[in-house]
């Protein structure tokens, strides 16, 4: 038993909470105690990284023992933790803008990283879900870490990722009625009957909640606009994702899903929202709800491809994992830059390094070769391809709608006749430069990822890639080509804006109308009013009409027994007469 591995769990726990006590006239020392305690993670994981550990620490009763069990698949997911910690780190220091609390933002990054290492860690189901649960406390904290007065986002945020959580806990509760164990490496179950694929189902929405795919979204667009940059680039892009990957790779494995498997209805809901996600990314008024909307597209993207459960495809959806979440948070640092200088446009000539930036992360994000979307996504199609091409077809209009929306923003903030010229300190760029590098580096050395987790998830790669090649690079130039025509007409979108009009994606409200938790609000507030008026009349009855009811009776049997001799003898004849009745026609 190798018990080393606690220290993963331990050590981010243990600093947040001296963060939290150390006074706020040291935050010189908090931020160095923060940077070090993000280093020392990421070293801690690249020294284990490859070795096998395993570990158990005996708890409580029915076998529910802390265990520790690592593999490729958990390595990976836990340098992608890791990685971003230390950027969101360094990013927060450089540029503290919109974390008025940074005492309180930075303690609670630790925090959640120690959480998300003990989720993907643990063998146990139970302690799974003992630290996701957990991880809601720092989630709220980083929320109302912000300048923003968050406390009704904070609720929403926590309500809607709770009743996800919700479902996950009736998932996990079933599979230990089935399996009578909670070891998730002892469990091996079958994907029939109905308690089973009721099992599967709940696990797969709890992990919907962590991915942010529709319709637990809704609180993703609000964050956008009012929590800092690190909390967008750590918890919304980084670690609710792993997260979301590894309980669908959780519920894959123990049920033994095969290709196939999964019913149709509900690959159907997850393409259907990853399509509307990112039909909606293309009519945002800001860089930020845009960017948002495509991690919402994008997490059902790498959801729908996991659901397949064709081996190239979970393969392809964890490496997009990592590609995402290298893009998508540079661009996530850009934007918080170009939010700290107060620019909407600025001057690619004169601004060499936030223009490489973004250049290289969205030459990932649309999935140009040699950048490590475009391998990612290739492995994605092909597992969709294999698993039907109405699949293949869905994942491919995600990609071209979540492209178009980008480029439409690279167009506007770089090639505007108003570009302005900014000044930035070199450190401030450390984050961005470093995540856009990465995206370049994942892609030029992809057989590195994808050896790694082919350890985990063994696939082939068929090369029937041709087509599927062929189709990416035509999407590809498609977008492009639509982009500079839709530039030169003053709408980067191209034919894009008139599909998303003729649909009415434009007019959704993700506030009001369209919002999920907003109509789940607005039910509970008409039931609560209906349950009231019911409760009032319940009480009229109760107070009112029964004791009047009850007091008019009391005086009419008065006026009745008025003690009058011929009124009593009249009652008896009568009684006597109806007795008679009785008895002469029964």
């Amino acid at each position: 038993m190798d018990a080393s591995s606690i220290y993963f769990i331990l050590i981010p726990v243990l600093a947040s909470l001296v963060l939290f006590c150390i006074p706020k006239k040291f935050e010189g020392v908090n931020k160095a105690l923060f940077v070090a305690a993000a280093i020392f993670n990421i070293a801690a994981v690249l020294v284990f990284f490859g070795k096998d550990i395993a570990a158990n620490f005996p708890w409580a009763a029915f076998g529910f023992s802390f265990s520790i069990l690592t593999s490729s698949l958990k390595e990976i997911l836990l340098i992608i933790s890791a990685v971003f910690a230390l950027l969101t780190a360094i990013f927060t220091i450089c540029n503290p803008q919109g974390t008025s609390k940074v005492k309180l933002f930075n303690a609670s990054v630790l925090l959640a990283l120690g959480f998300a290492n003990g989720a993907v860690l643990t063998n146990s189901l139970v302690f799974l879900l003992i630290f996701i649960e957990a991880l809601a406390i720092p989630f709220i904290l980083m929320i109302l870490s912000s300048d923003n007065d968050n406390k009704k986002l904070a609720v929403k945020a926590f309500v809607i990722t709770a009743v996800a959580d919700l479902f996950l806990m009736l998932g996990i509760g079933i599979v230990y009625a089935l399996s009578k164990t909670v070891q998730i490496s002892d469990i091996s179950l079958a994907l029939s009957g109905g308690q089973a694929k009721a099992a599967f189902i709940f696990m797969v929405i709890g992990a919907a909640g962590k991915l942010g795919a529709m319709p637990f979204h809704s609180w993703m667009p609000e964050a956008a606009e009012k929590t800092s940059v690190g909390f967008l680039v750590f918890m919304a892009t980084a670690v609710e994702k792993v997260l979301g990957i590894y309980i669908l790779y959780v519920a894959i494995k123990i049920f033994n899903v095969a290709p196939g498997a999964v019913a149709w209805q509900l690959l159907a809901a997850v393409a259907l929202g990853a399509l509307v996600a990112a039909l909606l990314s293309n009519s945002q008024n800001s860089f930020k709800k845009m960017l948002i909307y495509t991690s919402i597209s994008q997490g059902g993207f790498m959801m729908l491809a996991m659901l397949t459960a064709v081996p190239v495809a979970i393969a392809g959806a964890v490496f997009h994992l990592l590609a995402h979440t290298v893009y998508k948070s540079a661009l996530f640092f850009g934007a918080g830059i170009l939010e700290e200088s107060k620019s909407e446009t600025v001057s690619y000539k004169n601004n060499v390094y936030i223009f490489i930036c973004f250049t290289l992360a969205v030459a990932s994000f649309i999935g140009v070769p040699l950048f490590a979307a475009f391998y990612s996504k290739e492995l994605v199609y092909e597992g969709a391809f294999a698993a039907g091409i109405v699949w293949y077809a869905a994942l491919v209009l995600v990609t071209f709608f979540c492209s178009s929306a980008v480029l439409n923003w690279f167009g506007k903030i770089f090639f505007n006749n108003n570009s302005e010229t900014k000044q930035y300190s070199v450190t401030s760029m450390i984050a961005a430069l470093t995540a856009s590098f990465l995206c370049l580096l994942l892609g030029v050395f992809s057989n590195i990822p994808e050896h790694v987790i082919g350890k985990a998830v063994p696939f082939t790669q068929e090369h029937s890639g041709v087509l599927i090649f062929a189709v990416s690079i035509s999407a590809l130039l498609i977008v492009v080509v639509n982009f500079i025509i839709g530039s030169v007409k003053n709408n980067g979108l191209g034919f894009v804006s008139p599909i998303v009009k003729y649909l009415g994606i434009n007019k959704l409200d993700e506030t009001q109308k369209a919002d999920p938790y907003e109509l789940a609000i607005s039910f509970y507030k008409k039931f609560a009013a209906a349950s009231f008026n019911f409760d009032k009349l319940l009480n009229k009855v109760y107070d009112v009409v029964i004791p009047s009811a009850a007091l008019k009776t009391a005086a009419a049997l008065k006026n009745i027994h008025n003690g009058d001799t011929t009124r009593y003898i009249l009652w008896v004849l009568a009684a006597i007469v109806v007795a008679v009745i009785f008895f002469v026609f029964s």
